[in-house]
């Protein structure tokens, strides 16, 4: 019994507010409206603080989706794409290996003069004339975004009539079905970014929610940068991982 009582007191009560409110969620349906914020914190006798904090870790988890304007959702049980990082592989092909479709939003395609960070990028000198296909697009499961993706390919490669009516939103499988040039390997950085306002409209997430940020540079077997991308990860749908070797 007093074990029990120990136990009881160092749960903080942000933890407990946690625990009621996993326990709520988990009664729910997916779809299923969370009360209004002032009367769910009146319900679990906490401050709205508190409470705003609580189901913020809820939602950066993917658990709840916030519509601003219309309140706090239970989300959909999505699976977790899984996959390991040795091996670069389009998202459309991760997503469909488990049985999910993608669709992808705000499309935007434009030809344009690469920005400096473009051209460090891309491994070109920052005085050269640069032009470049750019791709920027939010992919989504269902109605959840769950990533936000730019591609910068220079013109020498990929246009934007190569594109055609069909794309579906990898400029990977793409280059990959166009086979020329022949791709050998992506030097990915991996970092967490907060959200910031334009982020976090676009991924339906809280300004400030942590997301996944790769940076990568993908390489032909002339060692050259064929694509320069940033693309942003929500957290609660991806989970991925690295296979490394022990040092004999």
């Amino acid at each position: 019994m007093s074990d029990m009582l120990s136990y009881t007191k160092v749960r903080s009560p942000r933890m407990q507010v946690e625990d009621v409110l996993g326990a709520m969620i988990a009664s729910l349906s997916p779809g299923e409206q969370l009360p209004p914020e002032p009367t769910l914190a009146k319900d679990l006798g906490v401050s709205r603080a508190t409470l705003r904090e609580v189901m913020r870790t809820f939602v950066e988890r993917g658990v709840l989706v916030r519509r601003h304007g219309v309140g706090t959702f239970v989300a959909s049980r999505m699976q977790v794409i899984a996959n390991g990082l040795e091996v670069l592989e389009p998202l459309e092909v991760l997503a469909g290996r488990i049985g999910l479709d993608t669709t992808v939003k705000e499309l935007e395609i434009e030809e344009r003069p690469a920005t400096l960070v473009e051209k460090a990028g891309l491994g070109l000198p920052a005085e050269v004339e640069a032009p470049v296909l750019s791709v920027t697009r939010v992919i989504s499961i269902g109605e959840t975004p769950v990533a936000d993706l730019r591609d910068v390919v220079p013109l020498t490669y990929l246009t934007q009539a190569d594109l055609g009516s069909q794309f579906r939103g990898s400029v990977l499988e793409l280059l990959l079905q166009r086979g020329e040039p022949l791709l050998s390997a992506s030097r990915t950085q991996i970092m967490a970014e907060s959200a910031d306002a334009k982020f976090a409209r676009r991924l339906n997430v809280p300004r400030g929610a942590a997301l996944l940020r790769l940076v990568a540079q993908l390489y032909s077997y002339d060692e050259k940068v064929v694509d320069f991308s940033v693309s942003y990860f929500v957290p609660g749908h991806f989970q991925f991982h690295v296979m490394r070797k022990v040092q004999g």
